[in-house]
């Protein structure tokens, strides 16, 4: 009964290890995802152990669980950046099935966004870019052939035939011309983790964003919250890093919001993020405050 109850004890601290492993495999990415109640599992395992006897394992992994947990908490509650950012991108994901778009598109009117980085837009939801206008003269749009996909607008003009387009794989990046330089812009819309295909996905951008050169701001729906192997692939082969703190975007079997919409720029733009509604999706909507003079 004892070693039951011994092997049951080590099975959150196990998963938590596991949950930094993305590297070696997918599932290490799909239990980052509950990485911090596994810290909060393996703590109290750890404190099961210490009370059948054991020291130094059990201290061991309460320290891990904390230093775990910790850094998830405080990722959501660090203070905001400092500074004047006078640039800002609005961020959604719209749903496929949205009806009536109208509401979003008064959302962005009225936030005025220098960036727009969509998803699952889709024919019927297509006026939201059309209805944008000459304020944008960037406005892009990568559908898949089963009529859905990603878009992209900019109130800054676009380098000429720099669009690219690969809907099946999730990602639309064009490049625009901003006062302080041209600047790649990047709409990415990522699968769900293990056991479904987000891996391979990735396996099939990388190398994609690691040719964009020169400054990248990124933006989409990952499906993967901020500290996973997979976000660290994409910030490096983008030369970006996530923007603001982390807030929960995705309310997932009505239970848990997860942080799985994000905005990513160079390190020196800087910059915040704050959620926006729902607006008829099952994703909130993220508003990014940046500078692209620091960007560059």
């Amino acid at each position: 009964m004892k070693i039951i109850l011994l092997c049951l004890l080590c099975i959150a601290p196990v998963l938590l290890v596991a949950s930094a492993g993305g590297a070696f495999h997918p599932l290490g990415d799909s239990l980052a995802v509950f990485r911090f109640q596994i810290g909060v599992a393996a703590f109290l395992s750890a404190a099961g152990l210490f009370a059948l006897g054991w020291r130094r394992i059990p201290e061991g992994i309460a320290l891990l669980s904390i230093t775990a947990s910790g850094a998830i908490w405080w990722s959501y509650h660090s203070a905001s950046a400092d500074g004047e950012f006078g640039n800002s991108l609005y961020q959604k994901n719209m749903l496929f099935i949205l009806d009536n778009p109208k509401p979003l598109i008064a959302d962005i009117k009225e936030k005025a966004p220098d960036f727009i980085t969509l998803q699952e837009i889709t024919a019927k939801t297509a006026s939201v870019l059309t209805t944008l206008g000459d304020d944008y003269p960037t406005r892009s749009s990568c559908i898949t052939e089963r009529g859905r996909g990603l878009a992209l607008a900019s109130r800054f003009p676009p380098v000429p035939d720099s669009k690219i387009c690969r809907a099946e794989d999730g990602i639309l990046a064009e490049q625009v011309i901003t006062p302080d330089g041209p600047l790649w812009l990047v709409s990415i819309h990522l699968r769900w983790p293990f056991p479904i295909d987000q891996a391979e996905q990735v396996d099939l951008i990388v190398p994609v964003l690691e040719k964009l050169t020169g400054p990248v701001i990124l933006a989409g729906d990952f499906n993967m919250v901020p500290w996973s192997y997979t976000m660290t692939r994409i910030e490096e082969a983008t030369r970006t890093q996530r923007i603001g703190h982390t807030n929960g975007t995705f309310l997932l079997e009505h239970r848990m919001m997860l942080p799985i919409d994000h905005v990513l720029a160079p390190e020196d733009c800087g910059g915040d993020v704050s959620t926006l509604d729902l607006l008829g999706s099952d994703h909130h909507g993220v508003l990014a405050s940046l500078s692209l003079k620091r960007c560059h």
